[in-house]
């Protein structure tokens, strides 16, 4: 009878199952990040185009007059905050052999980005779809005062972007930090990913520190985030991850029981 050798730990499980799921999971990744990439963009755009700033009447009659367009723009919001927290659960279990701890707190704080873009950004909008719309008991105000209103909620809602930009940034820092070190991913994805968060950090800190300088703090944003949100999202959906790497990774997590 032929004896049977205990796997060493530490060494990589061979799980064939491993290989298909992991492929699912990554496309998956793949192409939550490439819905963010084009449905974010319009649906911002199609409520800023609308906000003429400092003009209150202006932009409550491009609403008034193009307020389908402006529901297109809330119904877009509303899709990135739901594909940002399931696009948290796929990064975790697919970054969780790296470090569990490290993995939870990056979905934790891209679940926290989707939550806070919930409850400010489409909130504000709905506000000012309201008091343009539909003003109900706001008829009490005259029509400048709903104005000015609506277009406090928009202006609000810029600022709100840079206190979810501050949990955005340390989930793509953490994530950067987890794909750097994973070993079934490349380096170079990681360390873009992490100068991303950095750029999201430099964008909220700086523009809250120093105002005057907003369209240099956008710059950085421009520059770093980009390119690391893309490459790492057309590797997740082209190439994916190394499947024996990741199960040995899985291996040594559960032997660690980290």
């Amino acid at each position: 009878m032929t004896a049977t050798t205990a796997p060493t730990p530490g060494a990589a499980i061979p799980l064939p199952e491993d290989r298909p799921r992991l492929r699912r999971l990554t496309r998956v990744a793949g192409s939550l990040y490439l819905v963010i990439f084009v449905v974010y963009p319009l649906s911002t755009f199609a409520r800023s185009s609308l906000v003429v700033p400092g003009d209150a009447a202006a932009t409550a009659d491009n609403i008034r007059v193009q307020e389908t367009l402006f529901r297109w723009g809330i119904a877009g919001e509303a899709t990135i905050v739901l594909v940002e927290i399931v696009l948290a659960a796929v990064l975790y279990a697919l970054l969780r052999p790296v470090s569990r701890p490290v993995s939870l707190a990056a979905a934790l704080a891209r679940v926290a980005e989707a939550v806070v873009m919930a409850a400010g950004c489409l909130v504000t909008s709905v506000f000012t779809l309201t008091v343009v719309a539909d003003p109900g008991f706001l008829a009490a105000f005259d029509a400048d005062q709903r104005d000015a209103l609506a277009l406090l909620f928009q202006e609000a809602n810029d600022d709100i972007v840079l206190v979810w930009g501050f949990f955005f940034a340390l989930s793509l820092v953490l994530t950067g930090w987890l794909v750097a070190r994973s070993g079934f991913l490349p380096r170079l994805p990681g360390i873009l990913l992490a100068l991303a968060g950095i750029g999201y950090f430099v964008q909220s800190f700086g523009t809250f520190l120093a105002p005057g300088l907003t369209d240099t703090w956008a710059l950085v944003v421009l520059v770093l985030a980009i390119p690391g949100e893309l490459v790492f999202a057309l590797w997740l959906l082209i190439k994916g991850v190394d499947a024996d790497a990741w199960s040995t990774a899985a291996s040594r997590a559960e032997h660690r029981k980290v």
